[in-house]
């Protein structure tokens, strides 16, 4: 794949797990229980995914 692209999608997966850690704690805030873990586990995945495409990045 072009490095431009592996970038582009390194950067929105980061964005991704931003926005989640962010929506989880306003949920926190605002109704509590475990619902957050939603929002948890979308924020690991995202970095998980943003951490590949870097490697993957490098490697090419």
């Amino acid at each position: 794949m072009n490095k431009t692209f592996l970038l582009i999608l390194e950067i929105v997966w980061i964005i991704t797990g931003v926005l989640s850690i962010f929506a989880g704690i306003r949920f926190a805030n605002r109704a509590g229980g475990p619902g957050v873990l939603i929002f948890v586990l979308l924020a690991i995945i995202s970095f998980l995914f943003a951490w590949f495409r870097h490697r993957q990045r490098k490697k090419g």
